[in-house]
Parts: structure tokens; sequence; C-alpha cells
């Protein structure tokens, strides 16, 4: 069966997913490994608090960005500190979080402050925040492109 991965479940706060080298079950950037968004692993297609949900996190705060699996590790982009209902752009932070693939746990997160002066929270930021572009990476390293305070490369344990 082919499903389309832009449905795995990133909803306010909290991620969901039903993968150091890059195996064939990794998906390493936006859209899947083709960048075409199909699987060729077997998933399911519906989803709900109590079905095919294999764990659940709260993040730190929200984000936009899909999650990317590389081996044993899911990576996903999140924001603290400044949006359209409050807060300041000298407050805004910028995660990477790294979970675990199995548990959901959180196994690390590398916060970046943002270099100001910041776009304000208003028109596309209103409705995607600051961290809406999905991280990438090429099995050694995690890119992340954080606006206006740039790319940046971590290793896979967040260094």
């Amino acid at each position: 069966m082919r499903f389309t991965f832009a449905r795995l479940v990133l909803l306010g706060t909290f991620i969901s997913l039903g993968a150091t080298t890059l195996r064939a079950d990794d998906w390493v950037r936006f859209r899947g490994p083709a960048g075409d968004g199909i699987s060729t692993e077997t998933v399911p297609v519906t989803w709900s608090d109590k079905e095919n949900l294999r764990w659940k996190t709260p993040l730190p705060g929200p984000g936009t960005s899909s999650p990317i699996v590389v081996g044993d590790r899911v990576f996903v982009t999140c924001f603290i500190g400044y949006s359209a209902s409050g807060g300041s752009p000298a407050k805004l932070e910028r995660s990477l979080i790294c979970l675990d693939r199995k548990t959901g746990a959180i196994k690390w997160e590398e916060k970046v402050k943002a270099v100001l002066p910041e776009d304000p929270a208003e028109g596309f930021i209103n409705d995607h925040g600051y961290a809406s572009s999905t991280p990438t990476s090429d099995g050694e390293r995690v890119y992340v492109f954080y606006g206006k305070s740039g790319v940046l490369a971590y290793d896979l344990n967040g260094k």
C-alpha cells in the first residue's frame, strides 16, 4: 500500500508516529527519500488516540515542520518565546528535538536564540510559526533552517 507521510500527525505541541547509517525505512527529508511523499512501507491509513498510535510525546512548543527519521531517532523542530499570542522577539528560541523512535522519549533538545531583528508574528508566520522548515539528514548530520538565524548542522547526538 502506498501512503503519503505528510499525514503523520504533528498537532499543536505533540508529535505522533506509527528508523547511523541510512536504512531503507529512513525518512530523511521533507516528503521522504525520493521527495515524492510515498513510502514503500506498510503503514496504517487510519489514526486516532486509540488506534494505530505507538506513542505520543509533548513537545516544548509548537512547530509545523515534518518529522524525519534517521535510524532509531526522530527529529522535529519547534519554537517558544514569541508568537501572535504573545511573547517577545528577544525571547524567541527554536529547537531541534531528537526522540527515540521506539518509545517517543526525548533523547535531546538543542535550542537556538533568534538572530534579531526577527520578522513579526503575522501573515505566514502567524499561520506556520517560527519552526516550519523540515530538517534534513545525510545520515551523519541533521540540518535545520531557522530563517534569519541561519542554517545549522548537528551530529546525531546534538553536537
